[in-house]
């Protein structure tokens, strides 16, 4: 009786264990594909190329390493939109991809779909901006809230303790952002002569973050900073914000988010006084080894996976420059003061 006991308990362990490897995509044969949807905001924001060909790279790596094809779906919506991405998200889903890392549009919006990922076996994981209150098993990224905090200290450095402040952004909501957002106030909080005057938002989209940034200089010509929780209106062509270009040579400070090329031009054309950086590149590189490692090998991850953040100034401007040419992210950059 207890070897038939004995028998039957470890037909259930093994059954267990056959069904989460199986949930995890482990059972797949050696020499298979696994294919991972890659899932940026929007198609249409070009910070998410870099991401993007860090994912393919890792790819190519882990094909050649075997023993599986690992294969990469960069999918999105055009424009950043809660409700495409959500669409996005279901088509990839009935695909039977077997992993999911996105950039979340919206935390809220988009629980319900990783949720219903997840309970269809396909684990997920966010990569930029989370949704932390879904069934994602890790998250990759900077702390922008620390991100938010550094800019502000940033700013101050160039402009000082007192005057007119404002904040650009991109979707309302999008935790990331908002995160950053956070972070900005409570670094200003302890300059009483700060003023946020104004948050104005872009949608992520190009010409409306030169419009909103232009109003805006319109509204406070007094205007003593600005703080881009993103580089939106910087993909702009020079001169398509005559006001704020003028206000900058004049003496305004800006600090940005992110440190593409273009924004580094600006920085060193004394546009802008800082910027806070992420890790492009990891963000699809990394995301794709994470997702591999967890279908593959079962590997845990804490909740939430530090990035870390580059911080530039005009102090070591040129070697942010020269690893962009490069394409070299590897050394650590000289100090920003």
């Amino acid at each position: 009786m207890r070897r038939n006991v004995l028998v039957v308990s470890l037909l259930v362990v093994a059954l267990v264990v056959g069904l989460s490897a199986v949930a995890l995509g482990a059972a797949k044969p050696p020499g298979s594909k696994l294919t991972f949807a890659w899932i940026p905001k929007a198609l249409n924001n070009p910070v998410f190329e870099l991401g993007r060909d860090g994912a393919f790279a890792k790819a190519k790596e882990l094909t050649a390493k075997g023993p599986y094809q690992v294969e990469v779906l960069y999918v999105g919506s055009v424009a950043s939109d809660a409700a495409e991405q959500v669409r996005v998200i279901e088509d990839v889903i009935a695909r039977g991809v077997d992993g999911i890392a996105l950039s979340a549009n919206d935390p809220t919006a988009l629980a319900d779909v990783i949720n219903k990922a997840v309970a269809a076996g396909i684990p997920v994981m966010t990569w930029d901006s989370d949704s932390p209150d879904s069934k994602r098993f890790t998250y990759l990224g900077v702390n922008n809230y620390e991100g938010g905090k550094a800019a502000a200290d940033l700013l101050v450095r160039a402009m000082g303790t007192k005057g007119k402040v404002a904040l650009l952004t991109g979707v309302p909501g999008a935790f990331n952002l908002e995160e950053r957002i956070r972070g900005f106030k409570d670094g200003v909080k302890k300059y009483p002569g700060i003023e946020v005057v104004r948050t104005v938002y872009c949608n992520d989209d190009i010409n409306l973050g030169v419009q909103v940034v232009e109003e805006t200089m319109q509204a406070y010509p007094d205007l003593k900073g600005w703080f881009f929780v993103g580089l939106w209106p910087l993909f702009a062509e020079r001169g398509s914000m005559p006001l704020w270009e003028a206000a900058a040579k004049k003496g305004m400070k800006t600090v940005a988010f992110d440190t593409l090329p273009v924004e580094l031009e600006f920085l060193k054309d004394g546009y802008l006084a800082g910027l806070v950086g992420q890790k492009y590149w990891g963000w699809g590189y990394d995301s794709i080894q994470i997702l591999y490692d967890r279908v593959v090998h079962g590997k845990q991850f804490p909740k939430w996976v530090d990035s870390g953040m580059d911080l530039v100034t005009a102090k070591n401007v040129n070697a942010m420059i020269q690893a962009w040419e490069k394409k070299d992210f590897t050394k650590p950059l000289p100090p920003p003061y």
